[in-house]
């Protein structure tokens, strides 16, 4: 069973079958005593999520990446190059009540303070400074730790059933980690607070957390979740935090609005990946209203600023159709420039995509995928037979810019709140529409004074008109306004909607960074929309990714002029005894009997060319070369995927492995540099840096693109290792030297 509060107390006692917003009632929380207004301090908590290729700084306070007190960020990629993609990020939220009075909360570089840690009270929408100190952190799980527990402890119950010993055979020395212990999976009910809180698999159906009894932190590891109906927020990814904000702890002072009484419950999570993922950063936000007025015209927004390197020279865009914003360089060279180091010749893309919005409002109605009224373009749960659960996705994008760069006024940075509204719901600063094309206000000739338009840039991906009352316009992009390259924020934005006390809705986004080879800099806008297409697949399918094979733990013994490696597998790792086997669930095969399921194959080791190299760099022989490989002796050898090319548009064969096919083995004597000019030898006291992989194998069909018969067949026979038993893929340090000492 899995206990969320948001759903869990509506789910179970509800008897209706709506997907609308869910409310929470005050079934098993008494009525506590009217708490006095908190004064809060501002959070201070500050942790980095780097398990991938991106080193993101996340805070409790409400924003991404920015470096406190300081006009630098640290949302960097690749990891460990000093280059930043994006600087700052946060949630604007904003209605007006009975009475047209505006509620707001908002962050953007914490000059002011709207979101503070904790949660909140369900009657009156209180907290307490002790109760915003506790919360002040960041809860910590990894997927693995959580799925080692859960063998560990379903291990040891077999044993009492059966009279054996796994767990102490399977699990020496193995200690519950103090996360799973002292897991926030209930709030304070003697403040009034939601009984659930952080969510939890509930191993005995008690209704406590209580990790002796198997309980644990609830990621989906049994695969039994179904997120087109089961509205419960598990935890994602391979790494996750979560924490928990709300914007009553204190005086709103970035925005001077008054507060709505939203408890949020946040997650931070990324994913090790050999594949465009690993360039990737993902955050949910659960909102619920602990309010007790309804707010009408009702918007929620991720609020993103841009810093591509060079902050100065950036353009910005939007995919109408996926949801997705996006930066680009405003010419093919991305210099250094006032502390920020650029990215060089062609730089990237970054973006990111607005997967899931709130609720709309409840009709009775399974709304259609279109442009009519209650209709969209993007957001999930049109034309899907289930009423009420469509959820807006990016249904607005604009843009501003930095008010010292020379910008229209009117279209830089809020000051006042109704500056935050107005640009949730598509109005520029002095209350004018957006309209299409120029810089998007009337002022500019450029621009159609007649033509109001929802989407800031949209390209051409607006095909059928959503953003423009069904009139589809011609292309329009930054470039093609002539526009001056400038330091860019922009907002995704949803609504409006009627946001009603206990209504629980939530939020989530994922960030995509891509490189094309060369060309316009829009080039990496096109690779962009292809890894977006990955990050869309990963959210439709519950952020679910098929476990490919761990590594092996690598160790080394250092002689002279040459190394040792040596390769193994530990209890838990899913290739223990190299017994690695997983059905892969996206393979639709032409025939029912056909065989789904990878298994292991073989490893291969590679040389780096320093301890900066990525598991996504292997496939560049600049930074990787393999030095040695072995597989199964099976007949199975040389493998080959079929993959895109971005220069050429269509899949191209690459070979991935030219495999021995002589056996496994887990010892190899490495005595060449494959990275030297000249003398090969491996030179005494120089150090040497090596990764190892597993990989596995499924072919259920051959795939030929010149046969008709054969396009149903498998394209990517070959999957490699994305992380080790416990996090990402380690890089070993090898220094040979003679071991004897001398006499």
């Amino acid at each position: 069973m899995k206990i969320l509060s948001i759903t869990a107390i509506v789910l179970f006692t509800s008897q209706g079958f709506s997907f609308g917003q869910n409310f929470q009632g005050e079934k098993l929380v008494p009525k506590p005593e009217k708490p006095k207004a908190a004064t809060c301090a501002p959070p201070t908590t500050t942790t980095f999520l780097e398990l991938n290729n991106v080193r993101a700084m996340v805070h409790t306070a409400g924003n991404l990446w920015q470096r406190p007190n300081e006009n630098l960020s640290q949302y960097e990629v690749p990891k460990n190059s000093g280059i930043m993609a994006l600087f700052t990020a946060a949630l604007w939220l904003g209605g007006t009540d009975v009475n047209n009075q505006l509620k707001l909360a908002a962050l953007r570089y914490r000059n002011g303070q709207d979101y503070w840690t904790g949660p909140l009270s369900q009657v009156y929408a209180e907290t307490t400074y002790e109760e915003c100190e506790k919360y002040d952190k960041h809860f910590v799980t990894t997927k693995d730790e959580i799925r080692a527990f859960s063998a560990w402890f379903e291990t040891g119950l077999s044993d009492q059933q059966n009279g054996t010993n796994q767990q102490a055979v399977l699990f020496p020395n193995y200690q519950v980690p103090e996360i799973i212990k002292t897991w926030p999976a209930h709030g304070n009910t003697a403040l009034g607070q939601d009984y659930y809180l952080g969510p939890f698999y509930d191993f005995n159906n008690d209704g406590n957390y209580n990790w002796q009894d198997g309980d644990y932190p609830w990621y989906d590891i049994k695969q039994d979740k179904q997120c087109n109906i089961d509205r419960e927020v598990s935890l994602y990814g391979d790494k996750n935090f979560w924490w928990v904000m709300n914007d009553k702890g204190n005086i709103h002072t970035e925005t001077g609005a008054d507060p709505i009484g939203m408890e949020i419950r946040a997650q931070a999570f990324a994913f090790a990946s050999n594949d465009e993922v690993n360039n990737m950063t993902f955050y949910n936000y659960v909102l619920i209203n602990r309010g007790t007025q309804t707010l009408y015209n009702t918007y929620f927004g991720f609020f993103t600023d841009g810093a591509l390197g060079d902050p100065y020279d950036d353009y910005v865009g939007c995919d109408v159709m996926r949801g997705l914003g996006y930066y680009y360089n405003g010419d093919n060279f991305d210099g250094d420039n006032s502390g920020f180091k650029g990215y060089g010749y062609s730089p990237p893309a970054v973006g990111v995509d607005f997967f899931e919005g709130p609720y709309q409002d409840d009709d009775g109605m399974d709304n259609a995928f279109g442009i009519d009224e209650n209709e969209a373009l993007n957001g999930i749960g049109y034309g899907d037979g289930i009423i009420d659960n469509e959820r807006f996705g990016m249904r607005r994008f604009l843009y501003y810019s930095n008010t010292t760069n020379g910008a229209n006024i009117n279209q830089t940075d809020p000051i006042a709140a109704s500056d935050y509204y107005n640009y949730l719901r598509g109005f520029w600063k002095d209350g004018t529409k957006f309209v299409y094309g120029g810089s998007g206000h009337i002022s500019d000739p450029q621009a159609d004074p007649l033509s109001p338009c929802d989407f800031m840039f949209p390209g051409t991906s607006d095909i059928y008109g959503w953003g423009t009352g069904g009139v589809v316009k011609p292309n329009w992009t930054e470039q093609t306004a002539n526009n001056t390259p400038n330091d860019r924020r922009f907002v995704q934005s949803a609504g409006p909607f009627i946001l009603k006390p206990g209504a629980v809705n939530n939020i989530t986004v994922g960030v995509a960074w891509a490189r094309s080879n060369g060309g316009d800099p829009f080039q990496s806008v096109e690779t962009l929309r292809r890894a977006d297409d990955k990050a869309q697949a990963l959210f439709e399918n519950c952020f679910k990714v098929m476990d490919s094979p761990h590594a092996p733990d690598l160790t080394v013994q250092e002689l002279s002029n040459e190394i040792i490696l040596f390769l193994s597998n530990a209890p838990n790792s899913n290739n223990y005894q190299e017994g690695y086997s997983e059905v892969d669930p996206f393979i639709v095969p032409p025939s029912p009997n056909d065989d789904k399921t990878f298994r292991f194959q073989g490893y291969q080791i590679y040389q780096l060319k320093n301890k900066t190299v990525a598991l996504s760099d292997l496939t560049n022989p600049m930074k990787a070369r393999l030095v040695a490989q072995c597989d199964i002796e099976d007949g199975i050898s040389r493998i080959i995927n079929f993959e895109f090319d971005e220069e050429l548009g269509f899949a191209v064969p690459k070979e991935k492995v030219n495999g021995e096919n002589k056996g496994i083995r887990h010892s190899f004597q490495i005595t060449q540099d494959v990275f030297a000019q000249g003398q090969s030898r491996l030179v005494n006291f120089k150090k040497y840096y090596y990764m190892a992989i597993s990989y596995a194998y499924n072919n259920y069909k051959d795939y030929n693109p010149n046969d008709p018969l054969s396009l149903d067949g498998q394209k990517m026979p070959y999957i490699a290792s994305r992380k080790g038993p416990m996090g990402e893929v380690k890089i070993i340090e090898a220094i040979p030297h003679n071991p004897m000492p001398e006499a």
